[in-house]
């Protein structure tokens, strides 16, 4: 009875919250307000479901994965994601059930928990290097978000059937933003306005004839990173022939989001993918030679060939040339996508060579390399576009070695895993998630922002997974 008045008691308080910034906005900007009645109603009945129930929550992180940009809000030069909102809320739901529902709710092992607390306090004493100190601490906290969501995703995931609805909701979520990129695509080739492609300038067909599908991501390599996880856990799924979803379904979203992923014409993203193929190669190898398995493949290859070729057809004359030009590097002298990378890679370096053990700060790069304007430059704060290199920048050796540790130390066990891992489906959902993992880390050499959520939320479902998977050797050896 305590109980329940407690979770009544704290669910009244979010709504009186929630009441009272909807009032505050209805005072500012007067009838406009009036649009925010609705989204302040179906926030509240979120909160009410997500406090009753955290699973509801994380389910949802997983569905908005890939919307980045689409719902957000910028407030004070940083961008809040749906998923901010979401995520913050679920940590608080979790934490209740933990008090409240003690016997439902545990607090599940992570393998993680010393690589990533040495990462954070790598973090926190290349903060005393900052001179953007305000920079260094908002980048600090969104990084430590989205590893308490990798944490949350091992506590939400703890049996076979919640992976399930995990990676159900992440097949959906994947068909809903592929289903709008071929939208974003067509609409773009027809003419129809930004506000509804909801293409960013610089993806549209100006600049290569046709447009660089980008779906609700901040970028067209950002929508590529993301896309890695369903096409890998999805392949991997349909090699070993295990459903949640049937064979041929299967087949025709992996498909589409091919077609997607192609789209984005991000060619780290393809060196990405290439490396993901190459580990469920090897990990699948002797899966691969079926005869269904390959007709399937073959005519799934072929359809999305000819679908890209289609959509290419449908842009400017030069859209194929422009194409081809660009996956073949064709630009490497001049093109300022490579040439302004490397320059970018090298400024890196020298910026690791000024502070080679702490770093220079958290989100420090974009200043240093500005030389600390007083503020944050129209365009943005300029990133390395490598990872690797921009936290060896901004966190030192110190931080580079301790996210090093977090790399190795879940690969090991990947595989260790893997000696035990005698579910197919268990056994697949684990070698899909860590060939996705290897891909964004290629990738990640053509890109920098530590604080991604689906990277985050992807590390904790490997050790999740790796999770369930030991749990039930160590039930199998008590049974014995």
């Amino acid at each position: 009875m305590k109980d329940q008045f407690s979770r009544n008691f704290l669910i009244a308080l979010f709504g009186a919250l929630l009441a009272v910034a909807v009032g505050f906005l209805i005072a500012k900007t007067a009838f406009l307000g009036l649009l925010i009645i609705p989204l302040a109603v179906i926030a509240l009945i979120i909160v009410y479901l997500v406090v009753r129930s955290p699973e509801l929550g994380w389910l949802l992180i997983v569905f908005f994965l890939p919307f980045e940009r689409v719902p957000s809000y910028e407030i004070g030069g940083i961008n809040l994601k749906i998923n901010t909102f979401l995520g913050f809320l679920t940590l608080i739901a979790w934490i209740l059930a933990l008090m409240f529902k003690g016997k439902k709710y545990k607090v599940q092992p992570n393998f993680l928990s010393i690589p990533l607390f040495l990462f954070v306090m790598a973090l926190l004493l290349s903060l005393a290097q900052a001179v953007n100190f305000s920079r260094a601490v908002s980048v600090l906290i969104f990084t430590i978000f989205t590893i308490i969501l990798s944490i949350m995703a091992v506590n939400m995931v703890y049996s076979k059937e919640t992976l399930r609805k995990t990676i159900l909701v992440l097949f959906f979520s994947a068909l809903v933003v592929s289903l709008f990129g071929l939208f974003q695509f067509g609409g773009d080739v027809v003419g129809l306005p930004q506000s509804l492609t909801l293409l960013k300038e610089g993806y549209t067909s100006v600049v290569f004839g046709f447009p660089r599908v980008q779906a609700f991501s901040m970028e067209p390599l950002y929508f590529a990173n993301y896309l890695l996880i369903p096409i890998s856990v999805g392949l991997a799924l349909f090699i070993n022939r295990v459903e949640p979803i049937k064979r041929w379904w299967m087949a025709g979203l992996i498909g589409l989001i091919l077609l997607n992923f192609i789209l984005t014409v991000s060619r780290g993203g393809y060196l990405g993918l290439i490396g993901s193929f190459l580990v469920l190669g090897f990990l699948l190898f002797k899966k691969l030679f079926n005869w269904k398995t390959i007709l399937i493949g073959l005519v799934t290859v072929i359809i999305v060939i000819y679908g890209v070729a289609f959509a290419l057809s449908k842009g400017e004359t030069r859209a194929t040339i422009e194409f081809l030009g660009h996956i073949q590097l064709q630009d490497i002298n001049n093109g300022e996508s490579v040439a302004g990378r490397l320059i970018t890679f090298k400024q890196g370096m020298q910026a690791f060579y000024t502070s080679p053990i702490f770093g220079i700060g958290p989100g420090n790069y974009g200043p240093w390399a500005t030389f600390y304007p007083d503020a944050r430059p129209i365009t943005g704060w300029p990133i390395v576009n490598n990872e690797f290199i921009e936290i060896l920048a901004e966190t030192g050796l110190v931080g580079m070695i301790t996210f090093s540790l977090l790399i190795l130390f879940l690969s090991v066990r990947t595989f260790m895993a893997l000696k035990y891992a005698h579910d197919v489906f268990l056994r697949s959902v684990l070698i899909g998630l860590f060939a996705a993992f290897v891909g964004i880390l290629i990738q990640y050499n053509f890109m920098s922002t530590l604080y991604i959520i689906h990277v985050w939320v992807l590390i904790g479902l490997l050790v999740a997974v790796q999770n369930i998977i030991l749990k039930s050797k160590i039930k199998n050896q008590i049974s014995k």
